[in-house]
């Protein structure tokens, strides 16, 4: 009996601590899962964006400040700068990757605000490498080399841009001559784009030269004229993007056309023969892209790319309608034939985003990131079905970038 008194309060004082315990468990585990839990996982993450967006700026200024010193091309050059320039690339790139995984995260707001901390204190302490790379590099340009040698390097930078753009005008001038205003926009805006930027370079420099005897004031200009450039030739590149892509829609859209227009008359087969296995409402969203495959014929030849993309998103309509309701080897069969194209519509995108992304918020360099990753994965993609989904996702990226 003297045991059983002296267990019965025990085991009862044990039980009331495990309850207790699993009290504060549930007390600890709602919390970390509280709106207020997440609330604070969403504010930590938009710091670690603010300073993904700051190490951006940071490292593309470093990058054009060793253009404009000179010093890409020197062999001379220190090899810890140089390691210290592509160290900061490299941390960039990587900053953005470790941002977008914050936002698909699957863990706890506790555990995603812990995550989002720690990356933020990471990219505080590259901005910081970056800030001492670029003081560094301004120590040893002073030291080597000259501002009149500089302006010299910039302005044979400049005479190479416009001799390896060729004739910018001419390319405009086909696409605009062969179709309709659509298709030639982004080529003329390119072109209108370049000029400025080149006009830019070339105050730029010359107010460089007028006060080569005082570097404070002209140091500063040559970095101008060398962004100026660089943009210059982003926006030539964008022209000759823009002119190839519209004469190889111009070769393919009438083929594309007559293609698409038999898939969804097979599409619609389907979904007469099987309602079931397809998307309620399959039969009415076909009949809409099956109008606009149409109206799309009846545009060529003024609009080629217009009608490529119309092609595209009418396969990935027809895919969601049908579901699994065609066989295995028909949905392949349709996977390849939607491949090229969508690939096309996306490298067009991305092409365009990047050309006239202008001090873009850090939201759209995270999806004109992602929208890289996915292109790169959907040209390395040996899987039909992997690189047509990776290619619509960097298709939509870019285009809502």
């Amino acid at each position: 009996m003297s045991d059983i008194g002296w267990t019965l309060p025990a085991s009862l004082a044990l039980l009331a601590a495990l309850v207790v315990v699993a009290v504060v468990a549930l007390i600890v585990r709602a919390r970390r899962r509280s709106p207020r839990a997440a609330a604070a996982a969403a504010a930590e993450r938009t710091a670690a964006e603010s300073a993904l967006l700051r190490l951006d700026d940071a490292a593309t200024d470093l990058d054009i400040a060793f253009e404009a010193a000179d010093v890409l091309g020197d062999d001379d050059a220190p090899t810890d700068l140089r390691r210290a320039r592509a160290a900061a690339l490299r941390g960039r790139d990587r900053g953005f990757a470790e941002v977008a995984a914050l936002a698909s995260s699957t863990r706890l707001p506790s555990d995603r605000r812990t995550d989002a901390v720690r990356l933020r204190d990471e990219l505080e302490r590259r901005i910081t490498a970056v800030d001492v790379s670029r003081a560094r590099l301004t120590a040893w340009a002073g030291t080597h080399g000259s501002t009149t040698s500089r302006i010299v390097a910039a302005r044979a930078r400049r005479e190479e841009i416009a001799r390896t753009s060729g004739n910018p005008a001419r390319l405009v001038a086909d696409v605009r001559e062969r179709f309709d205003d659509v298709e030639w926009a982004d080529a003329d805006r390119a072109d209108s784009e370049a000029r400025a930027a080149l006009e830019r370079a070339d105050a730029a420099l010359d107010a460089a030269d007028a006060a080569v005897n005082d570097p404070a004031v002209a140091e500063p200009r040559v970095l101008e004229a060398t962004a100026a450039l660089r943009r210059a030739g982003r926006m030539l590149r964008a022209i000759e993007d823009a002119h190839r892509i519209a004469l190889q829609a111009a070769d393919n859209a009438a083929v594309e056309i007559a293609a698409a227009q038999a898939e969804i008359a097979a599409a619609r087969e389907i979904v007469q023969t099987r309602p079931g296995a397809c998307a309620p409402d399959a039969a009415e969203r076909l009949a809409i892209v099956a109008a606009e495959i149409d109206a799309a014929a009846e545009a060529l030849p003024r609009r080629p790319r217009a009608a490529i993309e119309t092609v595209a998103r009418a396969r990935e309509v027809r895919d969601d309608a049908l579901g699994a309701a065609p066989s295995a080897r028909q949905r392949l069969e349709a996977a390849r034939a939607a491949l090229p194209g969508t690939l096309a519509c996306a490298r067009a995108a991305v092409a365009a985003a990047e050309a006239f992304a202008d001090a873009p918020t850090i939201e759209v360099r995270l999806r004109l990131d992602a929208a890289r990753r996915d292109l790169a994965a959907a040209r390395a993609a040996t899987d039909a079905f992997q690189a047509l989904s990776a290619a619509r996702a960097a298709w939509r990226a870019a285009e809502h970038g």
